[in-house]
């Protein structure tokens, strides 16, 4: 029996020595400190703006478009139009060059506690790693080569016209040489205005005969319903190629661009790109387009903020977060207002902090949001 005893406390003194001893390598003293540098974020606004470019085309027979169709309302000149259709407003984070911190300890710890992002902003402490995916979008653009405006690919008369003249041709006779008259036919191309002169024509024709169509004043009609839409749609389609002679052509596509404005704390706002009505979005230092800009009003909600004093501190020893401020952001083009919203910005707020040796209990995890510097969570 004690020999029993002797032997179940032998093999306490060897758990609890075990025990004392993995609790001993976790705080033992370092020879060298470990340095941790991270960022705190401020603030980027990022607008995704939508414009409409028109690209125009002036049709070969603009200027007979009042004379024989009675129509004004023509392209006169090749050109391109821009309209700004939407702007859409989101932000991110970025380091701030001017909070860079670190911590140095001489305490033993896992360096995985600290998390990261790839720019160096301050994630978490004890934090489970995750994969962040990135989408890429294709964009197709239209360009005005691709819009051609041909009076040869859906005419149906000739561009060559055919005269007769008469000419003299002198003929030998027995007696003496005599003049005698020739009809002598010669090609000829037709000149613009009787090219303008015979698509007209066939643009009226091609009315009378959907008129025709759509009011059963044909001997044989189309079979069916499906059949009669088919042809009108035919028959207008023809028509507007033809009209697209007169008037021009006028098409449209949406594109894409992306600006980035990164606030400072205590401004009120600035240009962020300008909108030129020839060349589109494009920043601002081309005054050839209207200024499109940002302004911000400042809520202060930190400004009452009391925060702990970091007098006596070691900064080494601290670790440091951003208090985010909030603003009112519009978005203007002159007096028209394209975009109205409350935002946080990082960097209308405070920086306060807390003690590094939250580092040295792994029971813990502390999370921030990276894109804002504040603390998310902290959890056991």
């Amino acid at each position: 029996m004690n020999r029993m005893i002797l032997r179940t406390l032998l093999v306490l003194l060897v758990v609890i020595s075990c025990q004392w001893y993995a609790g001993a390598q976790k705080r033992k003293t370092l020879d060298t400190p470990n340095t941790v540098v991270y960022a705190l974020p401020q603030t980027v606004l990022k607008l995704n703006v939508t414009a409409e470019k028109t690209i125009l085309k002036r049709g070969p027979f603009a200027e007979y478009a009042k004379k024989y169709l009675n129509i004004s309302d023509v392209v006169s000149a090749d050109g391109v139009e821009w309209e700004l259709k939407s702007i859409d407003v989101s932000s991110y984070g970025e380091v701030d060059p001017e909070e860079y911190h670190k911590i140095t300890t001489s305490v033993d710890y896992e360096p995985s506690l600290i998390s990261l992002t790839p720019t160096g902003l301050i994630r978490g402490f004890n934090l489970e790693k995750k994969m962040i995916l990135k989408e890429e979008k294709e964009s197709v653009f239209i360009t005005d080569d691709k819009i051609d405006i041909e009076y040869g690919k859906f005419s149906i008369d000739p561009i060559i016209k055919y005269k007769e003249d008469t000419i003299f041709k002198v003929v030998e006779t027995d007696t003496a040489f005599v003049k005698v008259p020739v009809l002598e036919k010669q090609a000829l191309v037709k000149s613009l205005e009787e090219k303008a002169e015979e698509a007209a024509h066939q643009i009226f024709k091609l009315r009378k005969r959907r008129f025709k169509i759509l009011t059963a004043n044909y001997e044989v009609l189309p079979p069916d319903g499906k059949a009669y839409e088919i042809i009108i749609k035919e028959l207008e389609k023809l028509e507007n190629d033809y009209l697209s002679l007169f008037v021009g052509k006028r098409v449209g596509f949406q594109e894409n661009f992306q600006f980035l404005y990164t606030p400072k704390n205590g401004e009120n706002g600035g240009v962020i790109f300008r909108m030129s009505p020839q060349a589109g979005p494009v920043g601002v230092n081309d005054l050839g387009g209207k200024p499109i800009r940002v302004d911000f009003k400042n809520l202060e909600i930190t400004r009452e903020l009391a925060i702990i004093p970091t007098v006596g501190i070691v900064p080494q020893k601290q670790i440091f977060y951003r208090i985010p401020g909030m603003a009112d952001v519009s978005i203007s083009n002159g007096k028209e207002i394209l975009f109205q919203n409350r935002m946080p910005i990082a960097q209308f707020g405070k920086i306060a902090n807390m003690p590094a040796e939250v580092l040295l209990n792994e029971n813990y995890s502390i999370e921030f949001f990276p894109d804002l510097g504040s603390i998310k969570n902290v959890s056991k």
